[in-house]
């Protein structure tokens, strides 16, 4: 069954479900195409800007109609989107942009695989040829290569991409939230693009180019397979099998300008086996092209289950019943009551940290309903009545400043980003300075949003309640704000971890924490990160272990004690020589893999 209509078109009482009769097409007030321009007059009037103006519009009427975050699968043909005038994303990104980005920039991309029963994962795109900076940099034709054994995906491309920056602003201006844009590239005629799987995202896939046939399914029951993340099925070691998930709730051919979104824990796969029947007419079978726009709330601890744990740190309780923070959605969670667990697990709703004070009391209210749901479910209502009430609503406060420091720091990478766009339109052929590639543009911004993620966890795990029992099952997206100041970092190289041990792996200059999997007999780690990602054969050097209490700091000039993880309190340009960020550079493109957020 498809769902077609215009998002502004329907009021949140009438929110459509997927499966019903097509409900056509209304054209909604102009309010949101009004918003749209003050959106575009805001960020100046440089062509990616403009550009962006038409997907504030789309997101914003998803928003205003109480749709894009939760709910269920929809579909949007291009002939169906209409705001005030008709809005084609058709063309707006293709692989002639692709040829662009590439060539001006020094930009990272993955490659889909699958082996066996293993799940998706990913592989590098490019090798580094030499010994210099540009030996080391993809180019266009790696990218073509490698389309024809697997999708290509560069992941956080709207923090890399000027152009792809306006679409990920529009929709973080539109919801509230902070936001991520990957690109997908798949050659035409590929039987599978991406095997069944889910994502921690809500999504909004815009075809730009080409074709590509989607089915989408609707969430399993968590219970089946509790130990299982239903935000991560079919990824890195996981498989979600096909034959288990019944009948699709849409089975669409995507076209150049029609938007699907698919909601987090919706079981989804793709293809470009299209048709001939369902091609235009005299229309070519072409390489797919499109954007996924993540709305990150799970990533950000923005849900009722994340922000229930964070009360029960705050309070000092130890969680017994649901195991805190830690592994949030794998285990008894998974079993609870299957409208406990929806109501639990939902993320908060959009613009939720502009809301008003009822609007933030009602979160408030909602949260420690179906915290107390649960209680009463694994019987742990003694835990529950530990907390004040009015803690509830503390937390929810907490979280709305946390979301807007957040949007604030994803604001301002990409508008940095349409600011490096128009430069480079300003100055056509001119090389692209070091300090202005993206991958140096967007790593302090990067490093100051994980130090935030790190300070919404310590004002738990600081509090006077929590400081009177210390014994918590705190780890889990940014564990390293549970850690003691005085904790010692040094190098996996000066002490080995071991398998299980918690640890912070270099990506890209930026660290991130996971767990030792396996020690390998050559001296490298295959190590789990805190979402479920895996990486198998990390070298020592990019590895930082807790320095043994035993240990002398002072017995190895080589190694730094109190060592900070993130060393950039304050977004700052970095002072590391343009000898030095190459070097690091061509390590991390020889190690072929960039973090997704």
């Amino acid at each position: 069954a498809v769902l077609l209509g215009s998002a502004a078109a329907f009021a949140p009482a009438e929110r459509p479900r997927a499966g019903v009769a097509p409900l056509g097409v209304a054209t909604p007030t102009n309010a949101a195409a009004e918003a749209a321009a003050d959106w575009s007059s805001r960020y100046g009037t440089g062509e990616d800007a403009a550009g962006g103006a038409a997907f504030f519009a789309f997101f914003r009427g998803m928003a205003e109609a109480g749709l894009g975050v939760g709910g269920d699968p929809l579909f949007y043909s291009k002939g169906d989107l209409k705001l005030k005038r008709r809005v084609d994303f058709s063309n707006y990104f293709t692989m002639a942009d692709v040829d662009t980005a590439v060539t001006q920039d020094f930009l990272d991309a993955g490659r889909g695989t699958t082996q066996m029963r293993s799940g998706w994962k990913m592989a590098p795109v490019g090798q580094v040829r030499g010994s210099s900076f540009l030996d080391a940099k993809m180019n266009y034709d790696d990218v073509v290569t490698a389309m024809e054994a697997g999708t290509v995906v560069f992941n956080s491309a709207g923090a890399h991409i000027p152009k792809l920056s306006a679409v990920s602003l529009a929709a973080l201006d539109a919801f509230g939230y902070p936001t991520c844009l990957n690109l997908y590239l798949t050659a035409k005629g590929k039987k599978t693009s991406a095997p069944p799987h889910t994502d921690k995202q809500d999504v909004f896939v815009i075809q730009t180019q080409g074709f590509k046939h989607w089915r989408v399914y609707p969430m399993p029951n968590p219970a089946r397979e509790p130990l299982s993340d239903p935000l991560a099925r079919g990824k890195n070691n996981d498989v979600c099998d096909l034959d288990t998930l019944g009948e699709p709730l849409l089975d669409v051919i995507l076209k150049p300008g029609d938007v699907l979104y698919v909601p987090a824990g919706c079981p989804h796969t793709t293809d470009t086996l299209v048709p001939e029947s369902e091609l235009p007419e005299g229309v070519a079978e072409q390489d797919s092209v499109h954007m996924t726009v993540g709305i990150d709330t799970y990533i950000w601890g923005l849900s009722y289950s994340f922000l229930r744990g964070l009360t029960y740190i705050r309070q000092g309780l130890e969680d017994k019943a649901l195991g805190g923070i830690q592994g949030l959605y794998k285990g008894t969670i998974n079993t609870l009551p299957s409208e406990i667990y929806t109501k639990l697990c939902a993320a908060l709703p959009a613009n939720f940290a502009h809301s008003d004070a009822n609007a933030a009391e009602g979160c408030a209210q909602e949260l420690q309903k179906w915290a107390a749901a649960a209680a009463i479910s694994t019987k742990s209502e003694d835990d529950f009545s530990a907390v004040p009430k009015e803690e509830w609503e503390f937390t929810i406060r907490r979280a709305q400043e946390h979301c807007r420091d957040l949007a604030s720091v994803f604001r301002q990478m990409y508008q940095d980003a349409l600011v490096e766009g128009d430069r480079r339109r300003a100055n056509p052929g001119a090389d692209v300075p070091m300090d202005k590639l993206s991958v140096f543009r967007i790593k302090p911004y990067m490093e100051r949003v994980e130090q935030m993620m790190d300070g919404f966890i310590s004002y738990a795990t600081n509090s006077p309640q929590n400081q009177a029992s210390p014994n918590q099952n705190i780890p889990g997206p940014a564990a390293a704000a549970a850690a003691n100041a005085s904790v010692q970092w040094v190098s996996a190289e000066e002490q080995k971890p071991e398998r299980g041990e918690e640890v912070r792996v270099d990506l890209g200059g930026a660290l991130f924490e996971a767990r030792v999997r396996t020690v390998r007999s050559d001296g490298a780690f295959d190590v789990e990160f805190f979402d479920g990602e895996l990486e198998g054969g990390v070298a020592a050097a990019r590895i930082k272990v807790t320095l043994a209490p035993n240990a002398n700091p002072k017995a190895n000039p080589n190694l730094t004690p109190n060592l900070n993880p993130y060393p950039h309190p304050k977004v700052k340009k970095s002072k590391m020589s343009a000898e030095d960020k190459a070097a690091k550079l061509k390590a991390l493109r020889k190690k072929g893999r960039k973090r997704k957020r």
